[in-house]
């Protein structure tokens, strides 16, 4: 008698798909129960994320800045890696793990400023080794990378020597009031970006953005120009 090892295999695989799809049925009467449950670790995460945050991250981070506004929200300890100024205004928002890191190579000690009511998203990074400014309103969406500064030398040789970046290779970035950067995007040296101006999804800037301009693409180029109807070919 010859077995057919196909029909075993198939018949074993509806027996596993029908396991995981196995769901315990929930009386009438629990469900009221469940939901307390449910509420009250809700609330028991929120209270621990909160005592964290007002006994912990907080003075912590108003120990590390130069300046910290009113009416803080955040919710981890940034990364900061080397020495600067961190000003951060009123009604500021920083949310998930922020990284600061500064380049000690120019004479100036480097500076990032955060403007009231900004909002910084998780896992965004500002490399800085003169100046960075977001001011009031502005919108940073998660994974934004902000830099004034190459890294690294553009001559290989001085790469190979691990030399710090001279001061030609610096530029002061600039993000203006209510500009929105979009999610992943990156914005490179010497960038001023405008005024209500919003940079797409993973966009790289990598020269000055206009007040009220749309831009997207690698590298970002106008494709919208807000207040208007018209959309522009990239």
């Amino acid at each position: 008698m010859k077995l057919n090892t196909g029909d075993g295999v198939n018949t074993l695989k509806q027996i596993v798909k029908r396991l995981l799809c196995i769901g315990l049925p929930v009386p009438v009467f629990l469900k009221p129960v469940i939901r307390m449950i449910y509420y009250a670790g809700v609330f028991l995460v929120e209270s621990c994320t909160f005592l964290r945050k007002f006994f912990w991250v907080e003075p912590i981070v108003r120990s590390l800045c130069t300046s910290v506004g009113r009416n803080l929200r955040i919710e981890s300890l940034p990364f900061i890696r080397g020495r600067g100024k961190i000003v951060i205004g009123d009604n500021v928002h920083l949310s998930g793990t922020i990284i600061f890191h500064f380049s000690a190579s120019l004479p100036e000690k480097p500076e990032i400023i955060i403007g009231n009511n900004v909002f910084i998203g998780n896992r965004c990074s500002f490399s800085c080794a003169r100046r960075i400014s977001i001011d009031e309103n502005a919108l940073i969406s998660a994974g934004v990378r902000i830099r004034d500064n190459d890294d690294h030398p553009l001559d290989p040789s001085r790469r190979k020597e691990r030399a710090p970046v001279m001061a030609g290779e610096v530029a002061d970035v600039k993000i203006g009031r209510n500009a929105w950067i979009g999610a992943g995007a990156t914005i490179l040296k010497g960038v001023s970006v405008g005024e209500n101006s919003v940079v797409g999804t993973s966009a790289v800037v990598t020269s000055d953005v206009s007040a009220n301009t749309v831009v997207a693409g690698n590298p970002a180029k106008t494709v919208r120009i807000i207040g208007t109807e018209t959309e522009l070919s990239r």
